[in-house]
This record gives C-alpha cells, sequence and structure tokens, in this order.
C-alpha cells in the first residue's frame, strides 16, 4: 500500500530503522580477554558526580534497558547479567542489536589468536605505523606486504584496517597485500588533501575496495569523490551529512560506526544512531512522497537494508 501522508512516512521510517538489523564496522575489544558486562559499561561513564550529559551518558543507559536490566538497580543488573556465561551475554548482546556482522579490530600480532565464540563477530586485522620499523637498509615492504596477507589468512579476515601509515607503506605493502588477498581496506582519513591523496591512490590499485571516513569538511570532499569510484564506500562521522550523502550516493553509503570498546557500549551507541538516522531518512523522502513518488513501506524496508548491512556485504562480492 502506498504511503498516503507525512506523518504514515515518518511512521514506516522509524520502524523499518528501528527494526533492522545492522552491520557494524568496527568494535575496538578483545573478544577473547576483554572485560565486559555492567560493570565496565558503567565505568565507562566520565567520572563524577550529576547527571551523564553526553551521546555515550544516553548509549549506557538505553543498553541496560534494551537488555532488560534494572537501570535504578545496579546490583541487581550486575547480578542478572553475571548469571549469564561469557558467550551467551555476547551473543545475548548481538542479538538485541539485530547484529548481521560485527568487524572487531585485533593486532597483525594476534590475529591467529582470533577465534570468536559468534560467527556474527569478524577480525579487522590492524596495520599502523609498528608493522614499518625500518632495519638497516630501510623497510622490506615486500616481507611486510607478505605478512599482513598471512595474518589475513589466519584469521579468515576479509577487512584490514590501516591507522596512521604514510603514503609510501600504503602504496608499496597495504594496498598490494589487500589487492593480493581480496581483502577491504578500512582507513580514517585526516583533512582533505589526505582524502584526494587516497583517492588518487585507490585508482592505480583496481582490484582493492575501501571504506573510508573523514571529519568535517573533508568528508564532505570524500562523498563527491566516491560519487565517481564505485569501490570506495564513505563511512559517515557525522550524520548531519546524510542528506548531502543521499544526493551525491543514492543509498550507496555506511551511515555509522560506533568504535566502540565495549560489546554494550556499542548497542547502546547503535540505538543513538537509529534514532538519529530516522527522521533524516523521513526528511529526505518527503519531497519525493509529496512529488507522487510510489513510496510503499517495501520500498523504504529495501533502502534501510541496503544502508545498514547490504553496502558492506556487497564490497565482498
Amino acid at each position: 500500500m502506498l504511503i498516503s501522508d507525512k506523518q504514515e512516512l515518518r511512521r514506516c521510517v522509524k520502524q523499518a530503522v528501528r527494526r533492522a538489523q545492522v552491520s557494524e564496522t568496527m568494535l575496538c575489544f578483545d573478544v577473547q580477554q576483554g572485560e565486559m558486562g555492567v560493570e565496565p559499561l558503567m565505568a565507562s561513564l566520565r567520572q563524577g558526580q550529576g547527571t551523564p550529559f553526553g551521546e555515550d551518558g544516553a548509549a549506557v543507559y538505553a543498553a541496560l534497558d534494551a537488555l532488560g536490566l534494572p537501570i535504578r538497580d545496579p546490583a541487581s543488573a550486575i547480578s542478572m547479567q553475571q548469571s549469564y556465561e561469557r558467550n551467551a551475554w555476547l551473543r545475548e548482546v548481538l542479538d538485541v542489536m539485530r547484529a548481521q556482522r560485527v568487524l572487531v579490530t585485533v593486532s597483525l600480532e594476534r590475529a591467529q589468536e582470533f577465534l570468536p565464540s559468534d560467527d556474527r563477530l569478524v577480525a579487522l586485522p590492524v596495520i599502523d605505523s609498528a608493522c614499518f620499523v625500518p632495519g638497516r637498509y630501510g623497510v622490506d615492504y615486500r616481507a611486510v606486504a607478505a605478512r599482513i596477507a598471512e595474518a589475513a589468512h589466519a584469521c579468515g579476515a576479509r577487512d584490514l584496517l590501516v591507522r596512521d601509515v604514510p603514503e609510501d607503506a600504503l602504496c608499496y605493502a597495504v594496498l598490494p597485500a589487500c589487492e593480493d588477498a581480496r581483502c577491504v581496506l578500512h582507513t580514517a582519513l585526516e583533512g582533505e588533501a589526505q582524502v584526494r591523496a587516497f583517492a588518487a591512490l585507490l585508482d592505480e590499485f583496481s582490484g582493492v575496495r575501501a571504506i573510508a571516513s573523514a571529519e568535517g569538511e573533508a568528508e564532505t570532499t570524500l562523498i563527491a569523490l566516491a560519487a565517481q569510484r564505485p569501490r570506495l564506500l564513505v563511512r559517515l562521522t557525522d550524520m548531519s551529512h546524510l542528506p548531502l550523502a543521499l544526493e551525491a550516493l543514492g543509498a550507496r553509503f555506511l551511515p555509522y560506526a560506533s568504535g566502540a570498546p565495549l560489546p554494550e557500549l556499542m548497542l547502546g551507541r547503535w540505538i543513538g544512531a537509529r534514532e538519529r538516522l530516522w527522521p533524516l531518512l523521513a526528511d529526505a523522502y518527503l519531497p519525493l512522497a509529496r512529488a507522487g513518488y510510489p513510496l510503499d513501506s517495501q520500498r523504504i524496508e529495501r533502502d534501510v537494508a541496503v544502508l545498514l548491512t547490504e553496502n558492506l556485504r556487497a564490497l565482498y562480492a
């Protein structure tokens, strides 16, 4: 049935976003040994007394509520959570979040130790400046590239995250390794110059697919450059740029990543992200609806699925 008015449109978009599965592209958590649960979640709030203003204050309490834990009785909440076995609790968090796929950062040295209890958790090996320590004759880029490919193979990774790596290292080790191992490269770019340099470098490696983020005005430049590069997927850091991304890219981008250090905080941040996403998306549909475009709930649900899960999955095809 076609959507007939603004309120019905908003209800439909809200429902679609709240019920959709999501893919998380950066959980910064030690799956094997990292501490999790109510106590570390509460400890993640800023120290001090008073109302916990800020995004993470809301995220902590949203997560507790979504998990069915008594917010006003921390002792009972801790006791209820601790009644779960570790892996069962992690599955509960992923189920409540409606997670389809969660990329979990892991150091290159520990990649082979990555043994998740849930197949929704997948490794995201981290390549940083420590991987490029020069020897007597400089950096052996061939050896580093081989090491990267070996680590990705050891943990079954289809993604690699690069942090604070110079352009030479990208050009002579990271990008060739991604091309050979058929891995998606994830990166956060700083400033417009770095955004343009990365896009140009990606053009030279036709076998590499990448997910990139940037902040401020650099993000608008990244969106514009991605419009001509189907192998470059933008991950927004500022959701206020969502209308611009929709206009330039359609639904071909990632609207959010939590970057959370705890699974529970990841859940809470995603709850907040959904609540910011659906009004922006509803506003983007409104001119189409007023112009007579035939919108229905199925079409909206498909668009939401593309944004939240299918764009990431398409990179592995």
